[in-house]
């Protein structure tokens, strides 16, 4: 095949391009295995569950449709975003004050015993991970440009927590432990002022396990503020 000097400076300009893009995209990922304030990324998924189990259904971002509840018992350096339960697809508009960093789980399982069953540490986390053994895709794209490598930003529990960790000081409210989680995630350095774009999706492929083939396809439209 013969290559003649436009398509050369072409082709080099165009990988210039791809490569500049890549970069930034990479610049805001924060590796799994780097801290955040303090805390590994494994916690951070630990005190997301906790996070979600924080409000009632009515105010809950996790089951928002539109992200007017985004906003609802965020605390410290981390601000995390909601995923949905289930198979799901959700557009949701988020403001977010400047400087925060971000964290979300693109899918994700947790499990902890109820009803009377008692169960292990080690139970709950193999039981968390049995969809994400079977990952079929998963994808994230931010301002336009995609996030390489995401199967390797699994996340699991550590350590075994309670569900309720963050209600203690709440009358009534009984301890749920052992509960562990286990799926894909990621932690954002905190986002330039302005308007930003994140789309995340991603599919199990389990034939028999509860929510075997969950699906989750989320849009957030982010303001910095």
């Amino acid at each position: 095949m013969k290559i003649n000097q436009l398509t050369l400076l072409c082709l080099f300009y165009c990988f210039a391009i791809v490569n500049v893009f890549a970069k930034n995209d990479q610049s805001v990922v924060i590796p799994v295995s780097e801290q955040v304030a303090g805390k590994a990324q494994h916690e951070y998924a630990n005190i997301w569950w906790q996070w979600a189990n924080t409000m009632s259904d009515e105010i809950s971002p996790v089951r928002d449709n539109d992200g007017r509840y985004c906003h609802v018992n965020q605390n410290g350096d981390v601000w995390f975003l909601a995923g949905g339960y289930g198979t799901v697809k959700i557009k949701r508009h988020c403001v977010i004050p400047q400087g925060k960093h971000i964290f979300f789980p693109i899918i994700n399982m947790a499990y902890w015993p109820g009803n009377g069953v008692t169960k292990t540490c080690e139970q709950v986390k193999q039981e968390s991970a049995l969809n994400n053994d079977e990952l079929y895709f998963v994808y994230v794209e931010l301002d336009g440009h995609s996030v390489p490598n995401m199967r390797n930003n699994r996340i699991k529990s550590k350590d075994c927590f309670d569900l309720h960790g963050l209600l203690v000081q709440q009358k009534n409210v009984e301890k749920v432990y052992p509960a562990a989680t286990d799926g894909y995630w990621l932690m954002l350095k905190p986002l330039a002022k302005g308007l930003h774009s994140l789309k995340f999706n991603a599919q199990y492929q389990h034939d028999s396990a509860l929510h075997g083939k969950a699906m989750q396809d989320i849009e957030y439209i982010i303001e910095v503020k």
